[in-house]
């Protein structure tokens, strides 16, 4: 199994509508997200993310911006790495040009989703902070991928009450039920 270089990159893509290209992951961490991935080898966090988007969805990026950069104590299915468990992330903004080709290894259900959805799948995953629904449950119908949702609210792609701000945090740290 490999070792997590505690670096990692996401891509925040909106079409012309207005709407966020989205999938289910089809490895853990559970959940809907964008693309996403380590830096390992890739050189830069740019590079990274180009790479990344091309693997998972098959698009090519146009014009990126990097829009947040943080900790966060997220795991993921390697072992930890040298600064332990989590990962310095790097979000981008960007526009891609080409076909959407999702690649079956790592996702599902790839789609281009409005607010209503997004709020939808918000709501899944507050439920399952608040252990309303269970790790099971989540993995079978997920919401947005813990690490992604304060990013998105930052975004304005979704609304998160700053008093869930606390539980989404417990959220991302929680251990994974890894299946």
């Amino acid at each position: 199994m490999k070792t997590c270089d505690n670096t990692s990159v996401g891509a925040i893509i909106l079409d012309q509508h207005g709407r966020l290209l989205v999938f289910d992951r089809n490895t853990d961490p559970p959940g809907v997200a964008g693309p996403a991935g380590h830096i390992d080898d890739h050189g830069t966090a740019a590079d990274a993310v180009i790479a990344e988007v091309a693997e998972e969805v098959g698009l090519t990026v146009t014009t990126l911006d990097l829009i947040a950069e943080e900790w966060q104590p997220n795991q993921c299915r390697r072992l930890p790495g040298p600064a332990g468990v989590g990962h310095h992330w790097a979000i981008y903004r960007m526009q891609v040009t080409g076909d959407l080709a999702p690649s079956a290894r790592e996702t599902r259900n790839a789609r281009w989703a409005g607010p209503a959805e997004l709020q939808s799948l918000t709501q899944r995953t507050l439920q399952h902070a608040y252990r309303l629904v269970s790790n099971e449950e989540f993995r079978a119908r997920p919401g947005i991928e813990p690490v992604w949702l304060l990013w998105l609210a930052a975004a304005g792609l979704v609304e998160v009450h700053p008093e869930y701000t606390p539980l989404v945090h417990e959220l991302i740290a929680r251990p994974l039920a890894v299946g």
